[in-house]
């Protein structure tokens, strides 16, 4: 059995966020990407009666973690 202590740990990487907080200042293949993820998820909204409240949270978070 293999003992890890402290000081064999490997250090937990630093995440960091890609793009700028303010939307405006992100490039335009990220902004085309929220634009296009969020007409998506409007209108699935729409078809399947939900609301469309968290849309825009939600594509800004899907696009963040994937760029």
């Amino acid at each position: 059995m293999e003992i890890i202590s402290e000081q064999q740990m490997s250090p937990t990487p630093i995440v960091m966020d890609a793009l700028p907080e303010d939307r405006k200042r992100w490039p335009r293949n990220a902004d085309a990407a929220h634009a296009s993820l969020l007409r998506e998820l409007n209108q699935w909204s729409r078809e399947n009666d939900w609301p469309l409240t968290l849309n825009s949270w939600i594509a800004e978070e899907a696009v963040r973690r994937s760029f």
